[in-house]
């Protein structure tokens, strides 16, 4: 394989014509403090490095005290360009430096069975030998939130013209109110799990930080689920010019007026229904200290304190009382002639499967009867044996990482109170409950452990193993699926609902957790018929 070399000198010193490099042909080169980086590729690294001194403003802000300059066989213009945009997601997604490239570039892909794509590998080797990345392995940092929701992510062209059309709506005015007793008018994101919704809230965040017509108004991003929130939380600390603390919980909308509140996973905004009794008690507070009604809700909060919402919903992925049903947000959005201007993004960016697999496992866990599809570049199986499943998921997450257990709440959580207590036995084999839900994913032990739609929603997986409890069956007198309550364990749920809807919820909690792996999803099933059924559709391993 052809040689990568890292040559490093002291920056601050006016020496450049003594440089001496391995290779005569494009290279890479990073500037850094210890604390900050600039990534940049180029033909001229002594005439570069010379004006990044005297012309670039980084440089006088920042004191850069070394230059790494990237040399290698393979360094031509193509390859190089390519191995700067890939440094520049990478590094940003390792968190070893806080990465100052503005520019985005358009994003060039390659199979790795080219040499160059193969190079990059013994090059990611060389930076963590050098101690110029933390990670290891690359594979690691394309498993963190920092790098899959990273604003500087490059955006399709779709979500890109989402993106545009989003900015061109607020500067229009469109979203002021027509005429007097009229709302302001919010904008609406729909789109399936998988199409990035995620990156188009970030990536927007961003763009409204830093472009200087919005540099006086206070932005809030929203997320009601606490897991999805501390992970966005933790992307915001490492990249320069966002802050932890704009990533905020519905509350903090009704405590202060916002400017532009941008709220991803809308549908996730709490009611009063079965919230339980923190939470109705904290809402009643709220609403009584906000004048309203006291059946007001999370919605009504952002829609009475902000001047401009840009909300992302998914009415797929209703999963609880608690959530917002799409009838009620509707409700809410043609109050007062209000309206909405609707964006939808319909690409599928998570799954491999494509933009058919998300509508294919809701025809089949609704019973549409849809056409038996097969999803090439994809591992969509059904297993007859539990105990394969998991010798599956260990070899990928040996493989990739980021390949964990998921269910329904099919079982009760016995260890809460009784730790040494296993929640879940399946085949004689003993699982327990994920022990925390904020940072599950980053806890090595987490692959032994069952996740919840409490801890995935919202979530990327490289293969997800999800177990269909028996709290599901499918009836043979009447063919069709049908629910066990005594084999359901989620009292929020339970309670105050009617049989269709508790379906409906569970139906949506396997459809939200089927949907979560990108390189593929393993299914395993309690009920023998109701395995049966899904292997009309699913393959069989």
């Amino acid at each position: 394989m052809a040689r990568v070399e890292i040559t490093t000198f002291e920056y601050s010193k006016q020496d450049e014509q003594t440089w001496q490099l391995p290779f005569d042909y494009h290279c890479l080169y990073i500037l850094e403090n210890g604390d900050y980086a600039y990534i940049g590729e180029t033909k001229r690294p002594l005439e570069r490095s010379k004006e990044h001194k005297h012309i670039n403003d980084l440089c006088s802000a920042y004191s850069f005290s070394r230059i790494h300059i990237i040399t290698g066989q393979t360094f031509e213009e193509t390859p190089a360009k390519h191995y700067e945009t890939l440094l520049r997601r990478l590094m940003s997604g390792d968190g070893k430096f806080k990465i100052l490239n503005a520019k985005r570039d358009e994003w060039q892909h390659y199979y790795r069975k080219n040499e160059f794509e193969l190079c990059f590998d013994q090059l990611w080797l060389a930076l963590e030998k050098k101690g110029l990345v933390m990670h290891k392995d690359f594979q690691t940092v394309l498993n963190l939130s920092s790098y899959k929701f990273s604003p500087h992510i490059e955006l399709t062209a779709l979500q890109h013209e989402a993106l545009t059309s989003i900015l061109h709506t607020i500067d229009s005015g469109e979203m002021q109110p027509h005429r007097d007793g009229f709302l302001p008018r919010p904008i609406l994101i729909s789109g399936d799990a998988g199409t990035g919704k995620t990156v188009v809230a970030t990536s927007l965040f961003y763009k409204l930080r830093t472009l200087e017509n919005y540099q006086h108004l206070k932005i809030g991003l929203v997320y009601a689920v606490s897991n999805t929130r501390a992970e966005i939380q933790e992307l915001f600390k490492s990249v320069p010019r966002l802050r932890k603390k704009d990533v905020i919980t519905p509350s903090a909308v009704a405590k202060e007026h916002y400017d532009i509140i941008i709220c991803d996973e809308a549908q996730r905004l709490r009611r009063p229904k079965n919230a339980g009794r923190f939470y109705t008690s904290q809402m009643k507070k709220i609403n009584d200290r906000l004048g309203i009604d006291e059946d007001s809700d999370e919605l009504d909060w952002i829609l009475m304190n902000s001047t401009c919402q840009i909300l992302f919903y998914d009415e797929k992925q209703f999963t609880a009382p608690s959530d917002i049903p799409k009838e009620s947000f509707m409700e809410r959005l043609y109050a007062r002639n209000r309206g909405f201007r609707p964006v939808a993004l319909r690409e599928q960016m998570r799954i491999r499967a494509g933009e058919r697999y998300v509508p294919y496992i809701y025809n089949i866990l609704y019973e549409k009867n849809p056409e038996p599809i097969q999803f090439d570049n994809y591992e969509f199986q059904l297993f007859h044996s539990f105990d394969k499943m998991l010798q599956k998921l260990e070899e990928k997450e040996k493989d990739t990482g980021l390949s964990r257990m998921s269910s329904g709440y099919a079982w009760e959580w016995k260890s809460k109170h009784t730790p040494e207590v296993p929640d879940i036995q399946i085949e004689g084999k003993e699982i327990w409950w994920n022990q925390q839900t904020e940072g599950w994913l980053r806890n090595p032990s987490s692959n032994q452990e069952m996740g919840s739609i409490y801890t995935l929603s919202g979530l990327d997986l490289n293969y997800t193993a999800v177990v269909i409890g028996p709290e599901l069956y499918y009836d043979l007198d009447d063919n069709t699926i049908k629910i066990d309550k005594s084999n359901f364990f989620d009292n929020k749920l339970k309670t105050s609902t009617t049989e269709e809807e508790l379906k409906r919820f569970i139906l949506n909690t396997y459809g939200s957790l089927l949907t979560r792996g990108i390189l593929g999803t393993y299914v395993y099933v309690c009920d023998l018929n109701l395995r049966n059924y899904l292997q009309k559709y699913i393959p069989t391993f």
